[in-house]
């Protein structure tokens, strides 16, 4: 204990001496660099790794490992890897190869994977700290991280601390897909609890780490379903030493991508089974209607090329030049009028001796003369209408031939389900330029898009990968959701289901009532983590004191009712009677330690303790389970029932 007490000492001593370094030429940069710009980027990588720095000072590390092959190296890993400026190494990035022997590998003959190839050797030591505001409080030595009895502390903690430690405890199948390599697309199917958006968010910290002389942070994108989730990540990233990669719902995705004004409906309450129109919106029929609309649709204008009614260029002469171009090589309507503006405006300036000869010879006026020498361009651009044409305007058109009701779409109102074909609309029109950065894109909480979702995805990205996270048993919008995984490999090439069926959320009585709804429903069943507690209690308890019994010991409490006015109402009768905090579909802050909400909103979240109520207002049909399992699975330590 005295030698490790010595070492964290030792080790914070060190992360003072690199931010104290640090500061120091900081304030020295002007007289370091000459370049301006190489100044600035030193500047932005030096604060950046000061804030990255102190955050980890009073936790540096988690985990020692002693590794012996030519040489004996000890290890120890933390959240941030550190030298200090004589390049000896403090600590060791959990992200570096050599920390995967602490994740996957049990004490002995063993080897792990470096740029340099296969390094074999053996693995003496494996412990595990725990240390505090920058005390240690214990460790222990341990042969595999995935020993129930040293998850038990991590997983019985509140819902507020779950994250601090949550690197110190990634499981081997968890491990397996953070450092799964860049160029694979991978779906993973993961059951409540199983740690989908931690896995999410350490892989992208993996990816940019271990990628960092190739490309930048802001070349990975990260799409969550709602505002509520792109602020939940926006502070979890950076915590992993991530700063910078982009962060989208699909409608602000969307929005930036067709540059028109929509205003999205909310949908997030709109639970149903039955909606055809919204199931083809979100289907791949509609993509065969669009593809048949835009393989009709005059792209060329059946008129001659004039200025102020003086032909310049005939209809048949534009057609022939516009056939000649490689439509493979430029796949945008966008890109083949550009090309043969470009074409057009060569010929003009080759023959322009010519024309004008023909134009005076025909006693056109001067001015039109002139027009045509100064302006030729920009009255092409207005020759080829198409492309001025709206997306909406199309969208319209292929709705009007599908029979569907156009009314709110005329005042540019939408559903979420209209996004995919926004998209490829303005795909098939103009390209996909503004997204050419992107290496790879992460989707959490795929289970509620369509297959046409996925397709224009993989469209306007100029070849990245993907990692799609979701769960089938929490699809609760049908209308508008994949059926199964395996109908991506239509759409991704290189793709690989992987599951994660160990939930780490709640406790085995919790899951063991909750997994009767997966078979029920005939989805594969959750596996709980040997973390046991109370039993799921039936009761006819009152709301009030419920909650009461539940703050003796426990922080946060969630009480679900199925439905949105369910959750008004009882608000309404309980706000001047408890502390309470409504969440709704505009009102997704959960900052509160008593929140009330409905069942489809809870998706996602986590509570020490749930209330469900009105238990029989859950039906036994597909969607109502889901809500039901939903719910349930929200509950890390206490669940209570209400009939």
């Amino acid at each position: 204990m005295q030698e490790e007490l010595n070492h964290l000492e030792y080790t914070i001593e060190k992360y003072n001496e690199v931010i104290d370094d640090s500061k120091l030429k900081l304030s020295n940069l002007k007289n370091l660099y000459k370049d301006y710009e190489e100044m600035l980027e030193e500047k932005f990588r030096l604060e950046g790794m000061l804030k990255s720095i102190e955050r980890a000072k009073e936790n540096p590390y988690f985990a020692r490992i002693d590794f012996e092959s030519k040489n004996k190296d000890i290890c120890y890993i933390g959240k941030l890897g550190v030298s200090d400026y004589d390049n000896n190494i403090i600590t060791v990035d959990w992200r570096a190869p050599i920390s995967s022997l602490y994740y996957d590998s049990n004490v002995g003959a063993t080897s792990y994977t470096s740029p340099e190839g296969e390094v074999k050797g053996k693995l003496l030591l494996k412990r595990q700290y725990q240390i505090e505001n920058g005390k240690l409080i214990n460790f222990n030595d341990v042969d595999t991280v995935s020993n129930d009895e040293l998850l038990k502390p991590y997983l019985s903690v509140s819902a507020d601390n779950r994250l601090k430690n949550i690197v110190s405890t990634i499981q081997s199948e968890q491990n397996k897909i953070i450092r799964e390599k860049l160029g694979k697309n991978l779906v993973i199917q993961g059951v409540a609890g199983s740690g989908k958006t931690t896995v999410a968010l350490h892989r992208i910290a993996y990816l940019v780490y271990n990628n960092r002389h190739l490309f930048k942070a802001s070349d990975y994108m990260v799409i969550g379903p709602n505002k509520f989730f792109v602020s939940y990540i926006s502070g979890i990233l950076p915590d992993l030493d991530v700063n910078g990669v982009a962060e989208y719902t699909m409608d602000e995705l969307m929005l930036k991508y067709i540059d028109e004004k929509y205003i999205i409906n909310n949908s997030l309450d709109k639970i149903t089974d039955i909606d055809e129109i919204s199931r083809f919106k979100t289907s791949m029929e509609i993509k065969k209607e669009i593809d048949k609309y835009f393989k009709n649709l005059n792209i060329l204008p059946d008129k001659d090329f004039c200025i102020n009614d003086v032909k310049i260029l005939s209809k048949e002469f534009i057609k022939n030049t516009y056939d000649e171009i490689n439509k493979s090589t430029f796949k945008s309507i966008k890109a083949r009028i550009d090309r043969l503006i470009l074409l057009l405006n060569k010929y003009i300036k080759d023959n322009e001796t010519r024309i004008v000869l023909r134009l005076i010879n025909d006693k056109v006026d001067k001015k039109v003369i002139d027009e045509f020498k100064n302006n030729i361009n920009n009255h092409l651009k207005k020759y080829f209408v198409i492309l001025n044409k709206k997306v909406k305007d199309i969208y319209l058109n292929i709705l009007k031939e599908n029979n569907i009701d156009i009314k709110d779409i005329k005042q540019n109102k939408i559903e979420l389900e209209d996004i995919p074909s926004l998209i490829y609309i303005k795909y098939k029109l103009s390209g996909s330029d503004i997204f050419n950065n992107y290496k790879h894109i992460v989707i959490d909480e795929a289970q509620d898009y369509g297959e046409f979702n996925f397709y224009v995805l993989n469209k306007i990205f100029k070849n990245p990968t993907f990692s799609i996270y979701g769960d089938l048993a929490q699809s609760l919008y049908s209308y508008r959701s994949i059926n199964n995984w395996e109908s991506l490999n239509d759409i991704f090439d290189n793709l690989e289901i992987l599951k994660l069926n160990k939930s780490y959320r709640t406790t085995i009585e919790i899951m063991d009532e909750a997994n009767k709804i997966n078979d029920l429903l005939k989805l594969d069943r959750a596996i709980p983590v040997i973390r046991h507690g109370d039993k799921v209690e039936y009761t006819d308890k009152d709301i009030i004191t419920l909650v009461r019994e539940l703050k003796e010991k426990y922080k946060t409490i969630a009480v679900i009712t199925k439905t949105q006015d369910e959750a008004n109402n009882l608000y309404e009768d309980l706000k001047d009677k408890i502390n309470i905090n409504l969440i709704n579909s505009s009102n997704l802050n959960y900052n509160s330690d008593i929140n009330i909400l409905p069942s489809y909103l809870s998706k996602g979240l986590e509570f020490d303790s749930v209330i469900i109520v009105n238990k029989n207002n859950f039906k036994e049909n597909s969607i109502d389970m889901k809500l039901l399992y939903v719910s349930m699975t929200r509950a890390l330590h206490k669940l209570y029932i209400k009939k």
